[in-house]
C-alpha cells in the first residue's frame, strides 16, 4: 500500500521555512555550500537553493555529492559553512559517509546536516541540523520521495 504522506505544495512551504533557518544559522549565504546527495539528496538541494537564492538575491547553486565518485568534486570547503542535504534520513550511515567525504576536501568552519524526512532507527550517532518533517516509521515500511516532476513523499508498507 503506498500513502501520499506530503504534497508538492507542502514540500514548497517547508523548503521555504528551511531556507529561513539555513540562512539565519548562517548570517546569510555568501560563505555557504550546498552538497547534495545523489540521487535525491540533489534535487532537495536544488529546490532549496531556489528558495535561498530568492533570500539572498543572489544566485546560490549546490554542488552535487557522488559518494560513489569522490574524485570528481572540485570544492575548497575550507574555513565555509556546508550544509549536505539529503532526502531521507534513516540508519546514518550515508550522512556518515558525506560528512567523511566533506572533511577530505578541506576544513570547513561548520557542516550541517538537512534532512527533508527524518524517519529516526539511527545507527549512528547523527542528528540534522534541519529536518522538514519528523515521520515514525516501522522497519519494514519505506519511504519514498518522488523527485520526478513536482517533489512529493509516499509510505509503502
Amino acid at each position: 500500500m503506498r500513502t501520499l504522506i506530503i504534497g508538492s505544495q507542502r514540500i514548497q512551504r517547508t523548503l521555504a521555512r528551511l531556507a529561513c533557518e539555513v540562512d539565519e544559522r548562517n548570517q546569510g549565504t555568501e560563505d555557504l555550500i550546498l552538497f547534495g546527495i545523489v540521487p535525491k539528496g540533489i534535487v532537495v538541494a536544488n529546490a532549496l537553493a531556489h528558495h535561498l537564492s530568492e533570500i539572498a538575491e543572489r544566485a546560490v547553486t549546490p554542488v552535487t555529492l557522488d559518494l560513489d565518485h569522490l574524485e570528481q568534486i572540485n570544492e575548497d570547503v575550507s574555513g565555509k559553512h556546508v550544509v549536505i542535504v539529503d532526502d531521507v534520513l534513516y540508519t546514518g550511515r550515508t550522512a556518515h559517509r558525506a560528512v567523511s567525504a566533506i572533511l577530505e576536501l578541506g576544513s570547513p568552519a561548520r557542516i550541517q546536516l538537512m534532512t527533508l524526512i527524518d524517519r529516526g532507527h539511527r545507527e549512528l550517532p547523527l542528528r540534522p541540523d534541519y529536518v522538514g518533517r519528523k515521520l515514525q516509521t516501522k522497519y519494514r515500511e519505506r519511504v519514498e520521495v518522488n523527485a520526478a516532476g513536482d517533489l512529493s513523499v509516499y509510505l509503502t508498507e
